[in-house]
């Protein structure tokens, strides 16, 4: 995996965990919140940490954000600074700008500023719960695309004690295993011959519907 340096602007209980979940991949962190308290918090979990008010002009050019892969606006309690942030770092031809969203029409702004990916933690948190609790054996869920979804999902009853190979499951629901994953240890791409157990889980990858017919 190639380490990239990301820039995470807003050191809350979303941007803070981010920017510790990059550090732990060993990409290197740069964390940015206006608040000396939570900057001294998290200090010793990433790469650095600085304290500024990125809706300054002057200050965000200090911090020489161009130099990195990535910037993530996360901050969540102030519209109004993470749009003047996020519009500041377009303006400064950054390479790619992740944005926080509250809402949809938050969101849309965010777009037509030119930011280059919108996230809705509580929307997709939201989503991901309401997907598990309503969908048989659903232990997870991850919506990529209007049609497209990656779940994982308890073995269902017809394929424990069998494989990947005989099961038939591309042809019959027209979905794709991508992974088993037995306690800790995921295998991915999975071996099609892997003997599968009634606590293991799968990784499958498909259009809605069909995922829908597996599962409901």
């Amino acid at each position: 995996m190639k380490h990239k340096t990301i820039a995470v602007i807003g050191l809350g209980q979303f941007g803070g965990t981010v920017a510790k979940m990059l550090a732990s991949m060993d990409h290197e962190v740069l964390g940015v919140d206006i608040d000396p308290e939570v900057v001294q918090k998290i200090s010793p979990f990433i790469t650095h940490a600085i304290v500024a008010d990125t809706t300054d002009e002057e200050a965000i050019k200090a911090l020489a954000l161009s130099q990195f892969d990535i910037v993530i606006v996360a901050i969540g309690d102030n519209i109004q600074a993470n749009l003047m942030t996020s519009m500041l770092l377009k303006e400064m031809n950054m390479p790619y700008v992740v944005s926080k969203a509250e809402n949809a029409l938050q969101g849309k702004m965010l777009k037509k500023m030119g930011v280059d990916k919108v996230i809705y933690p509580e929307y997709d948190v939201a989503q991901r719960l309401a997907q598990s609790l309503t969908r048989d054996h659903v232990m997870d869920y991850l919506q990529l695309s209007k049609n497209i979804s990656l779940i994982e999902i308890k073995v269902p009853t017809f394929l424990v004690g069998a494989n990947l190979k005989d099961s038939n499951l591309r042809e019959k629901y027209n979905l794709n295993a991508v992974g088993i994953r037995r306690g800790e240890d995921l295998e991915v791409p999975p071996n099609p011959i892997t003997i599968l157990g009634e606590d293991d889980k799968l990784l499958v990858i498909g259009n809605n519907s069909d995922l829908d017919a597996l599962t409901m």
